[in-house]
């Protein structure tokens, strides 16, 4: 069992804590776990416990924690991926696999030419996506969550993109640049926002916007990509590039 992950959304302030709720389904009914058996839990926040089980009590149990560790498997560059919200479950997957990449922060965009529009139900996406994450990072043995934040309208998003070292614009504008230039010229930066537009692309006024924003377009290939295969890409090859 002590390679089993699970999540609890705080950090523990004594050695013995009850669980319940879906966790304590899964680890009951689907691990069926018994008295005795050693766990990994983890609080989203960098540290991960090694806990005990010691009481079964219908459908929760109580573990004491036999040792805590703060445990860092994050990349050594920050990146957000802000996106156009693909269709139907393609959203989730690309949740799932951002999370497993390391991404740290992902933000949900509405543009010009935008098929999907939750902004009006953001708060239920955002919850079914922070399950998602959290599903991934059990499995991937992350420490931190993947943050979601709110659905924002492009004009919006443009206007904090100075808050980061590097923005690119995924986009097929002719004077687009190749992914791996631009990388190679800002090896320093340590914090990357990748803007990922709809199954239309961007139109040329939202390039140009963030053009004069600071933001950069580039190319990663020849093809056209949908969304969630750009941004695992762009992801992927962010990480080639600035990884140790």
């Amino acid at each position: 069992m002590h390679q089993d992950r699970f999540y609890i959304p705080y950090t523990p302030t004594n050695s013995e804590i009850w669980l319940n709720g879906k966790e304590a389904h899964h680890i009951l009914h689907v691990k069926r776990a018994k008295l005795g058996n050693k766990i990994t839990l983890f609080d989203g926040k960098g540290f991960e416990y090694i806990a005990n089980i010691t009481e079964i009590l219908n459908d929760k149990l109580k573990v004491s924690i036999e040792q805590s560790k703060a445990s860092d498997r994050e990349a050594n560059v920050d990146i957000t991926i802000a996106f156009s919200v693909p269709k139907g479950k393609l959203a989730n997957l690309l949740v799932q696999k951002c999370t497993e990449l390391g991404v740290k922060t992902l933000i949900p965009m509405h543009c010009d030419r935008s098929i999907v529009d939750i902004r009006n139900k953001s708060n239920e996406k955002t919850e079914k996506w922070n399950k998602a994450v959290i599903e991934a990072s059990k499995q991937c043995k992350r420490n931190y969550l993947t943050k979601i934040e709110e659905v924002m309208l492009f004009g919006d998003l443009i206007k904090t993109i100075y808050n980061y070292d590097l923005s690119l614009i995924a986009c097929t504008e002719p004077h687009t640049k190749p992914l791996k230039s631009v990388l190679n010229e800002c090896l320093s930066a340590k914090k990357i926002i990748c803007l990922i537009g709809p199954e239309g692309g961007f139109t040329h006024r939202e390039v140009e916007i963030a053009e004069k924003a600071g933001s950069i377009p580039v190319n990663i290939g020849t093809s056209i990509l949908r969304i969630e295969t750009s941004a695992i890409a762009l992801t992927s090859m962010i990480l080639y590039v600035y990884s140790n």
